[in-house]
């Protein structure tokens, strides 16, 4: 009996120290969240690339010079290949064209929104920063109308080979 009873306790100590051994749910979502985060970072290199060789080629076809708009104007047109997209100061919608988890990405991507020449690039702080869980998103804007959003947003995505997102922010 005294073998029997022993028996059960090692195997009962074996298979706790087995399941102990394992990686935990919190370690398990962490490493996820890791791989995600050097998925999303690889993406966002890609993202600069090109913005960058867009930037180089949009250099090379005005001689280099860029222009200011005008501060006193509410309305500012900008023009992107033949559409023409009237951003206006007090406009309803703004286009999403990048998430990140980092405040200076998202900061270096407004930057360069706004070298070339977008009126209203900035960025946007969303999430809980007791969890954690916060994005920096960038947006560009403000359109009164959501279908010249859309426009732009659908033009963007094409330039920088990845999605947009059409926020109403007033």
């Amino acid at each position: 009996m005294k073998k029997i009873g022993s028996k059960l306790l090692f195997l009962a100590i074996t298979l706790i120290l087995v399941q102990a051994c394992g990686p935990s749910e919190e370690e398990k979502r962490a490493k996820e969240q890791a791989r995600m985060d050097s998925l999303r970072a690889v993406q966002q290199q890609q993202i600069a690339e090109q913005m960058a060789a867009l930037q180089d080629s949009l250099d090379s076809t005005d001689g280099g010079e860029l222009t200011s708009p005008a501060d006193s104007e509410t309305e500012t047109k900008t023009s992107m290949g033949s559409s023409t997209y009237n951003f206006v100061e007090n406009g309803m919608y703004a286009v999403q064209v990048g998430a990140f988890r980092s405040e200076e990405k998202a900061n270096s991507f407004v930057a360069k929104w706004k070298d070339r020449e977008y009126p209203s690039s900035y960025v946007v702080k969303i999430g809980d920063e007791a969890s954690g869980d916060v994005w920096f998103r960038v947006r560009i804007g403000f359109f009164d109308d959501k279908a010249d959003a859309e426009a732009l947003g659908a033009e963007l995505a094409k330039e920088i080979n990845s999605s947009f997102w059409v926020s109403k922010v007033r």
